[in-house]
């Protein structure tokens, strides 16, 4: 599966990447990186058996056209994407891979909020040239964000290793997921 914005032929998966749709579910076979010193290290000290490598990437679409811009505005495609040839594993255990599906499913709440707020803004203002200015501002605050989340969920679910942290952090996700499914990402994002 593939898409056009701005010229460029964006794939949903490949050999590399796989990118986040409903029916997507990353598999053992999706971790194609090698195994890293630092993993094998990560491994032997803290007992982490896999690391997923998730990306929010995002394009800016301008109409083409001088004559349609004004009357077309701006469109933003995002999306979140499993890294698979970055993204290695050192178990086939399911527990410990859904550990590592979570970051996928954060990196689509966020592209979610990411849409509804783009969204809200288009939707108030009704001018062209408004994601023009706005874009990278609202492309960073989503990804930082995200990288905390990241973080937290890191330090919680692997570090701390908290009792029953997984289960907390899926909830949370999954009322995201719940919560923003107006917004969820299209075979065309």
């Amino acid at each position: 599966i593939s898409v056009t914005a701005s010229g460029q032929a964006l794939k949903t998966e490949d050999q590399n990447v796989k990118g986040w749709t409903k029916e997507a579910r990353i598999v053992y076979a999706d971790f194609k990186g090698k195994r890293t010193d630092q993993l094998k290290r990560l491994n032997k000290e803290a007992g982490l058996q896999a690391s997923a490598q998730v990306a929010l990437k995002s394009i800016l679409d301008v109409p083409k056209r001088k004559r349609d811009r004004g009357r077309l505005l701006e469109k933003v495609y995002v999306a979140p994407f499993f890294m698979k040839s970055a993204s290695a594993t050192m178990t086939k255990d399911e527990k410990e891979l859904d550990k590592q599906r979570l970051y996928f499913d954060m990196a689509e709440v966020h592209a979610r909020m990411m849409r509804q707020e783009i969204e809200h803004i288009q939707d108030s203002t009704k001018s062209y040239g408004t994601m023009w200015i706005l874009y990278s501002s609202i492309k960073d605050y989503y990804c930082t964000e995200l990288g905390a989340m990241f973080n937290d969920y890191t330090y919680d679910v692997f570090v701390e290793k908290k009792e029953g942290a997984y289960e907390k952090w899926r909830e949370l996700i999954d009322n995201g997921l719940s919560k923003f499914e107006r917004y969820a990402t299209k075979k065309e994002e």
